[in-house]
């Protein structure tokens, strides 16, 4: 997994969401607050899983990377600098992490720089912008805030926090990488013993003895 798959998966879980949020917000404070929020669990759990989507395929690149370091092995020093970057890594899926929230969580701060130093030309813009980056997760304070007209504590944890809840979900599953690749070389491995004790069951299978015919 490269940086930018990462800033794409969680843009994309973003995009949806945010167009989700702002259907579901014409229903109403009730229907937003509960369908938000189970919507917002469903992309929750859909952003670990592509993590551990990820984090098996950079395991699995990892394991030729490292094959390739071995002097004796025919494809040393023939991966390119692409295939390496792919390799599982823990400082990878941390660098994807702040890439993916830079953007939103850059908004909320100029937000709340304008709303403090009292910037009124630019106070309304970038409290748009805000909360429409932040709109997947307001059905967790709109039983509190049903309203964003002014900055408050909530408000600013909200603008703070949520940038960063779908890349550490990605990040999360992208952690279980090794976990799941162990997994499926084991797996492969009593596959391959199974399937070699069955070949020998069926070679030693006595062939069934032709009766002749009496003379």
């Amino acid at each position: 997994m490269r940086i930018s798959d990462m800033w794409k998966a969680n843009a994309t879980t973003m995009f949806l969401m945010i167009l989700l949020n702002l259907a579901l917000f014409s229903l109403g404070t009730t229907p937003w607050l509960v369908l938000g929020l189970i919507c917002l669990v469903l992309a929750m759990f859909f952003s670990f899983r592509q993590g551990m989507d990820f984090g098996h395929q950079a395991c699995s690149i990892l394991q030729t990377v490292e094959r390739a370091e071995d002097p004796e092995s025919p494809t040393h020093g023939q991966l390119e600098d692409n295939v390496v970057r792919r390799a599982w890594s823990v400082s990878t899926g941390i660098k994807g992490v702040f890439a993916s929230a830079l953007l939103p969580y850059a908004v909320g701060c100029l937000y709340i720089l304008c709303s403090l130093l009292k910037i009124e030309p630019l106070v309304m813009p970038t409290r748009l912008a805000s909360w429409l980056l932040a709109v997947p997760f307001w059905p967790v304070v709109l039983h509190w805030y049903s309203t964003f007209d002014r900055l408050t504590g909530v408000v600013a944890a909200v603008l703070m926090i949520s940038p960063f809840v779908f890349p550490l979900c990605i990040f999360g599953g992208y952690m279980q990488g090794p976990k799941l690749w162990a997994k499926s070389e084991k797996a492969m491995a009593e596959g391959k013993r199974r399937a070699k004790a069955k070949s020998r069951v069926v070679r030693k299978k006595p062939k069934p003895r032709v009766q002749r015919p009496e003379i």
